[in-house]
């Protein structure tokens, strides 16, 4: 499988690894540095990472389709190996009843009836002809079914072989499409002077910062806020009636609000974390289209492998986990187990492990890793146990 994936992601390794340099240097790189160049280097590496991982997720659901339809052809071909040979067996039978029928020493069934003299003989006869009409009958009806069923099974299997080779012929497209975005990332960066490029590396790695602090906030005031409500509805413990004739006989407590949240999953935080723990023990695993575990994993192989850990089967994809997998959360509320989603169509999914951190199968360069919760741009997040 060639390298496909986008250069943006080395692009960033060695920005981050030019931060001391641009922080030593710092007035320099501010004077030396063409901001107008910067910005537009900026827009245009977050443009084509964007629009290759998008080209990614196309890439890994075409080789999911593919492996489905392997399977299916693998099963359809056995199907018609086994029709073939009911049809070819019902054939012989009919074929032999057929010479049953026109045995008799040259003459007939038909014409033996029509000679013979004895009644009871002759309704005998009869009714072994009806049989034998009937049995033939019956048979070439079953024939024809079975005829028919073969041939909707052949059908089925060309279509599925069309598929397929459809399918591998789009991961070549796809593949040249990828190799095209790496090459444009490559000569975007290669644009840049020494300094811009350090410029770029303090840039990114500020807004990772200011963006890690306004998240922590964020779950911190969010933890806050459920507290609160958990303390107000939690039902109060009534103080032991008072002698005094001031004192009322009974208080109530307040009923609990209504919360709009659904259902704990069995097993809640502790299974959530079972979660977590899967996936970040495939740290540093290789990243691998189109797998999912156990030592090879693409964006949502990881995600769907940790959670089967758990027992719970994801949907292969992350546009499809993303539509269907538990419920949505806010970006503020998350907590360790949740799936985030990157890019707007969603193309990309990794697991929040807490602290603003996520852990992903990031690419075939980087593979399992864990990065800042907003290291790309965020699109939403899921919550499946909890």
């Amino acid at each position: 499988m060639p390298v496909l994936e986008l250069n943006v992601n080395r692009v960033r390794l060695v920005l981050a690894s030019t931060l001391a340099i641009a922080t030593v240097f710092g007035g320099a790189v501010v004077a030396n540095a063409d901001p107008d160049a910067v910005a537009q280097a900026r827009k245009d590496l977050d443009r084509i990472h964007q629009e290759s991982s998008a080209i990614d997720q196309d890439i890994i659901e075409a080789h999911d389709r593919a492996a489905q339809n392997e399977a299916k052809l693998k099963n359809l071909t056995s199907d018609v190996t086994s029709q073939v040979a009911k049809v070819e067996k019902l054939s012989s039978q009919l074929g032999h009843v057929g010479a049953v029928q026109m045995r008799g020493d040259s003459i007939s069934l038909t014409a033996q009836l029509l000679t013979s003299t004895d009644a009871d003989n002759f309704l005998s006869g009869l009714g072994a002809m009806q049989v034998e009409a009937d049995r033939s009958t019956a048979g070439i009806q079953q024939l024809q079914v079975d005829q028919a069923k073969l041939t909707t099974l052949r059908e089925d299997v060309d279509a599925t072989q069309k598929q397929l080779d459809k399918d591998a012929a789009a991961k070549v497209e796809l593949g040249k499409q990828y190799d095209a975005k790496e090459a444009e990332a490559q000569a975007v960066y290669d644009r840049l002077s020494e300094e811009e490029r350090q410029r770029l590396a303090a840039i990114e790695a500020e807004r990772v910062r200011r963006e890690a602090a306004a998240q922590a906030e964020a779950e911190a005031r969010a933890a806050q806020e459920r507290a609160s409500r958990d303390t107000a509805t939690s039902p109060r413990v009534e103080a032991p009636a008072s002698t005094s004739p001031s004192a009322p006989a009974s208080s109530k407590a307040p009923k609990p609000e209504t919360q709009e949240e659904p259902p704990a999953a069995s097993g809640g935080s502790g299974r959530a974390q079972d979660v977590v723990d899967a996936a970040l023990s495939k740290v540093g695993s290789r990243y691998v289209w189109g797998t999912s575990g156990p030592s090879t994993f693409d964006c949502s192989g990881l995600t769907s492998w940790a959670y089967r850990q758990v027992g719970i089967n994801l949907t292969r994809s992350s546009r499809g986990q993303f539509s269907s997998a538990g419920y949505k959360v806010s970006k503020s509320d998350l907590r360790p187990g949740d799936l985030v989603f990157y890019y707007s169509p969603v193309s990309h999914v990794g697991l929040y492990i807490g602290n603003g951190k996520i852990v992903d199968a990031a690419n075939p360069r980087s593979g399992v890793r864990v990065t800042s919760l907003n290291s790309m741009p965020f699109s939403g997040a899921r919550r499946v146990i909890g």
